[in-house]
C-alpha cells in the first residue's frame, strides 16, 4: 500500500472520529457506522489540489470532503488498456450527437428499471445514494438509492419516497442477480398538495433520509427513518410519526417552517458535524434546523433561526432561494436565486448575518438595486428575455488554496452573450465572468437555464492549473446546447474565456442536466490508454431526452461515446463505484415521464446504466 493510500486512510479515520466526537459533545448518540453518501450537495462541493493539509483538515470538519478525497485517492489507476475489459465500440449514426459518434441504444436492453408509479424525480434534482463501504465496495443488501418523488401520494396508495436495493443487478449476470430489489416504499407527506419536489440526502450511517415536502401554501422538513420490507411503489406505507416510534418501526419527524408559502428549488443540506440543516423557502427565507439525524428517537426538529434575504424592492417576483451550499470550517453559507442574486451568510452562530452581497450574476441586466420585478426600487427593472435566475447552487471549491464558489445562469442581460458562469471569492470579490453562448437575450423569444458544471479529473489533483470546468451554455448564436470547458491556468483564477466548445444536439432550446465527472480506472473509454475519466449528463426536451456519456480525459470533449433517448428527459444523474463486479459501476436516475425504452416499458421509471456504455 502506498503512503498516499495510508495518509488517506488516517485522514478518514480522524474525519469519522471528528463527526461522532461532535455528536457526544452535544449529548447525542453517536453514528455506529460511516458510509459513503452521493447525493445533490456531493455535486456542489470539491477539493483542487489533491492530499495536501488543508484538504485533510477540510476533511474534518465535513465528510463528504473526505468522500472525495477517497475517491480521487484510495484507488489504483491503471493504464495500461490490456489489463482493463474490451471497450464496447459502436459505429457512428447520422444523428448529430456532440459532433457524431455513438449509437442510438433505444431498442438495447437496459440494465434495469422500476416503475415508479405516477411519480418521477424532479428535473434538475438528484436521487441520493448510500453506500456502506466508504472505500465502495459494492454490498448487495445495504448498499441502497432513494428517489424522492414529485407526485402528491394521499389516497392514491403511490408512494413519494422509495428505496432500491440489489443495485448491481442485470441480465445475464449481476453481483446481485438479475433484479433489483424495491427495498422500502412510504408516502412521507403530509401537507395539502404536498410532494418531494426537491432533492434527498441521507444520515452517514444510511439509517435515515431528509428531504423537504413543498405543499400547495407549506413547506415541511422532513426526517425518515425507514424500515426494511415496508411498502411498495404502488402500495406505500405511512411511517410511524412521534411520539410512537420505537426501535422497531419506522419513523417520520417533522416541523412545518412555512405555513404560507412553499419550496420549489430549495434542496435541504445537511451539517453532518452539528447536526443542523440549512432549508428556503420560496420568499427568500433561510432557516437553519437542529435534531437531524442524531436527536432522540421522538424528538422533531426544531428551528434554530430564520433569515430574510434583503433583497430591494417588495411584491413582483420571488427571490426563490435554490439549495443552501454550507462552509462548515468558516460557517459561511452560500445562496443564489432565481432574480439573478448570490449571498453570503454569516450562519454559523447563533444570529445569522448578512456577510457579503448580494452580487448581480443573472438579472436579465437589471442590477441588485433593482432586480427584476420587484416594485418599489428606484427604477423598476424589467429583464431582457428570461431564464435570469440561478436555478443551480453554486459550486463551493473549499480547497486552501481556492476557496472559490461558482454559479451558472442563462442570462446576465448581455445582448448576443447572455449565458454565464462566474467565479467568485467567498466575500464576493475577484468576480471573473465567462460568456458560454447566446443565452436568453435577443431571440424574441425562447429562454434556456443553465446548471451546473462539474471539474475535471485534473483539476482535483496535485496541479489543478491543468484542468478544466465543464458546462453546458448554448450556441453562439443560438439556443442550441453547446458543452464549454473552461481552463486554470492562472489556477486558482479561472480562465477568462472557454478554451473549447461542442455542440451537444442540433435542435434549439433544449436545455442540459446538471454535469457530472466520475474517475474510473476501470473504464476503457475507447481503447486509448489513460482515458479513464468521464462526463455524464442529460438533456430534458419532449423529443430529445439524451443521457450521454463522454470521455474528458484528455481535456476537451472529441463527441459522445454513447447515448440512449428518454424523451421528455431525465433527472440529475448518481454515479456510483469504479468496481471490477459484474454490475457494480453504473449510473442513476429517473425519467421525467412516461417512456419506452429499454426495460422501462410504458412507465416512469427509476433507471440504473453501465457508466460508460449505458447498458
Amino acid at each position: 500500500m502506498s503512503f498516499g493510500m495510508r495518509h488517506l486512510q488516517v485522514a478518514a479515520f480522524v474525519a469519522c472520529c471528528t463527526v461522532a466526537a461532535a455528536a457526544q459533545q452535544s449529548n447525542q448518540v453517536p453514528q455506529e457506522h460511516v458510509g459513503h453518501v452521493l447525493d445533490w450537495t456531493s455535486h456542489h462541493i470539491a477539493v483542487s489540489g489533491g492530499l495536501d493539509a488543508a484538504n485533510l483538515r477540510a476533511a474534518q470538519a465535513d465528510p463528504r470532503i473526505l468522500f472525495h478525497l477517497v475517491e480521487r485517492n484510495l484507488i489504483m489507476r491503471h493504464d495500461d488498456p490490456g489489463e482493463l475489459p474490451s471497450p464496447i465500440l459502436v459505429p457512428p449514426t447520422r444523428k448529430w450527437i456532440d459532433g457524431g459518434g455513438g449509437t442510438d441504444r433505444k431498442n438495447m436492453k437496459i440494465d434495469w428499471s422500476v416503475s415508479l408509479g405516477n411519480g418521477t424525480v424532479a428535473a434538475n434534482m438528484f436521487p441520493a445514494k448510500y453506500g456502506f463501504d466508504t472505500n465502495g465496495t459494492p454490498d448487495c443488501t445495504k448498499d441502497y438509492v432513494v428517489f424522492g418523488l414529485n407526485v402528491v401520494a394521499a389516497n392514491l396508495g403511490q408512494a413519494n419516497l422509495v428505496g432500491i436495493n440489489n443495485l448491481y443487478s442485470g441480465n445475464p449476470s449481476g453481483l446481485c442477480g438479475a433484479n433489483p430489489t424495491v427495498n422500502w416504499a412510504y408516502n412521507g407527506t403530509t401537507a395539502a398538495g404536498g410532494a418531494v419536489r426537491t432533492a434527498v440526502t441521507i444520515s452517514l450511517d444510511g439509517t435515515k433520509v431528509a428531504y423537504v415536502e413543498s405543499g400547495t401554501s407549506s413547506a415541511v422538513f422532513h426526517i425518515l427513518t425507514w424500515h426494511a420490507g415496508q411498502g411498495t411503489v404502488n402500495s406505500a406505507t405511512t411511517p410511524t410519526k412521534p411520539p410512537n416510534c420505537t426501535a422497531a418501526t419506522s419513523c417520520l419527524k417533522s416541523l412545518t417552517f412555512s405555513a404560507t408559502i412553499t419550496a420549489s428549488l430549495a434542496s435541504p443540506w445537511v451539517d453532518y458535524a452539528s447536526d443542523k440543516a440549512f432549508v428556503a423557502s420560496d420568499d427568500g427565507k433561510i432557516y437553519r434546523m437542529s435534531c437531524v439525524f442524531k436527536c432522540a428517537l421522538n424528538s422533531n426538529p426544531t428551528v434554530d433561526w430564520t433569515f430574510t434575504l434583503p433583497v430591494a424592492g417588495s411584491g413582483g417576483s420571488q427571490p426563490k432561494p435554490n439549495g443552501p451550499v454550507y462552509n462548515s470550517p468558516n460557517g459561511l453559507l452560500f445562496m443564489g436565486d432565481q432574480l439573478g442574486e448570490i449571498w453570503v451568510i454569516n450562519a454559523s452562530g447563533s444570529t445569522p448575518s448578512l456577510f457579503a452581497g448580494p452580487m448581480m450574476i443573472g438579472g436579465g441586466g437589471c442590477t441588485t438595486t433593482n432586480p427584476p420585478g420587484r416594485t418599489g426600487t428606484p427604477s423598476p427593472c424589467t429583464a431582457s428575455g428570461g431564464a435570469f435566475g440561478i436555478p443551480d447552487s453554486v459550486i463551493l471549491d473549499a480547497s486552501g488554496a481556492s476557496q472559490k464558489i461558482f454559479a451558472f445562469s442563462g442570462n446576465d442581460g448581455t445582448p448576443g452573450a447572455s449565458a454565464v458562469v462566474a467565479q467568485m471569492n467567498q466575500d464576493l470579490t475577484g468576480l471573473v465572468r465567462v460568456h458560454v453562448g447566446r443565452g436568453s437575450v435577443g431571440l424574441g423569444s425562447g429562454s434556456v437555464d443553465l446548471h451546473s458544471g462539474t471539474f475535471d479529473d485534473s483539476y482535483w489533483g496535485n496541479d489543478p492549473s491543468t484542468g478544466e470546468l465543464f458546462l453546458c451554455g448554448t450556441g453562439p448564436g443560438n439556443t442550441n446546447p453547446y458543452h464549454y470547458w473552461i481552463g486554470f491556468a492562472s489556477y486558482p483564477v479561472m480562465d477568462s474565456t472557454p478554451t473549447g466548445m461542442l455542440q451537444r444536439l442540433n435542435a434549439a432550446g433544449v436545455a442540459c442536466t446538471p454535469y457530472n465527472e466520475f474517475y474510473n480506472p476501470n473504464l476503457n473509454l475507447g481503447g486509448v490508454a489513460g482515458h479513464h475519466d468521464l462526463l455524464v449528463s442529460g438533456l430534458v426536451d419532449p423529443v430529445n431526452g439524451y443521457v450521454i456519456t463522454n470521455d474528458i480525459s484528455t481535456g476537451s470533449i472529441p463527441a459522445a461515446l454513447n447515448f440512449v433517448n428518454y424523451p421528455g428527459g431525465i433527472s440529475g444523474v448518481i454515479v456510483d463505484n469504479d468496481s471490477l463486479a459484474a454490475q457494480a459501476s453504473s449510473v442513476y436516475f429517473s425519467t421525467l415521464t412516461t417512456v419506452n425504452v429499454g426495460t422501462c416499458a410504458n412507465a416512469r421509471c427509476a433507471v440504473k446504466l453501465t457508466q460508460a456504455a449505458l447498458q
